[in-house]
């Protein structure tokens, strides 16, 4: 049965998604890269709406438990950490370590694959934001 809180959820969404969409194009800047973000983001958010009002939870358990509530509080403390280190470490390299805590601390993969996805995840953002949309990024002491 299609509970009431998927549809609010959704709801909720779709009409983030819209208002980032609307006001991302709304910016007066010659910079594609201003307007490409917020669309992305709306966009996303829009499909995950729409993907709610398909959700169904019959056995839906109260939320946060207690390990589902420290994870949540630990990534916290892991992304204000990252924001900390950016300026000084540099973009790649606190991406980078970001990215292997978050890989290890919320998936339940190899350390092979985990270090194979922090990389191309860390990698492939460098590349995205510093070399195609041009974005000034932190370099840290070792120069990136």
């Amino acid at each position: 049965m299609l509970t009431r809180r998927p549809v609010v959820e959704g709801v909720v969404l779709v009409a983030l998604g819209l208002i980032a969409i609307v006001e991302g194009l709304r910016l007066k800047d010659n910079w594609q890269g201003a307007k490409l973000m917020p669309a992305v983001v709306g966009a996303v958010l829009v499909l995950l709406g729409l993907a709610h009002f398909a959700l169904r939870r019959s056995d839906a358990s109260p939320w946060p438990d207690a390990g589902s509530l420290a994870r949540v509080a630990l990534a916290l403390g892991v992304v204000a950490l990252y924001v900390v280190a950016l300026p000084m470490a540099g973009f790649l390299p606190a991406t980078a370590v970001f990215v292997l805590i978050m890989i290890r601390m919320l998936g339940t993969f190899s350390w092979l694959r985990t270090v194979v996805g922090t990389a191309a995840i860390a990698g492939g953002s460098h590349v995205v934001f510093k070399h195609w949309l041009g974005m000034a990024l932190p370099a840290g002491p070792l120069g990136f």
